[in-house]
């Protein structure tokens, strides 16, 4: 009796097991070669000096502004404060110092003491 069902069970997996890489198979075939069209060819893509043509074509060679100017010829604006004085500034310098104090400290109270930290 003990045999019969070892016999059965041995059946059931071993169908299960193909049926499984039956579907594997399935999955992993892509469904465009069960169409059996082929995919249409791409465009061609255009060159290097075809696009950089196309780009000249398009943009304004003088500036738009005549502050954009004077940003352009190397002077920044110095009228503005730094991001660092702003109030986004300010709380990133923040967050970083909060998170490098906190590196800190769980580096020296780490509940783990193993010789190789010390």
């Amino acid at each position: 009796m003990e045999d019969k069902n070892v016999r059965l069970q041995v059946r059931f997996s071993q169908g299960v097991s193909r049926a499984l890489v039956v579907a594997l198979i399935l999955t992993a075939t892509p469904l465009p070669s069960f169409a059996g069209e082929p995919p249409a060819p791409a465009p061609p893509r255009p060159t290097l000096t075809a696009l950089v043509q196309q780009a000249a074509a398009v943009t304004p060679l003088a500036p738009a502004h005549p502050q954009a100017a004077a940003t352009q010829s190397g002077r920044a604006d110095l009228s503005s404060p730094s991001f660092f004085k702003k109030p986004a500034g300010i709380a990133v310098l923040v967050t970083l110092a909060a998170g490098f104090g906190y590196a800190l400290y769980s580096t020296k109270h780490d509940r783990i003491h193993s010789p190789a930290k010390q």
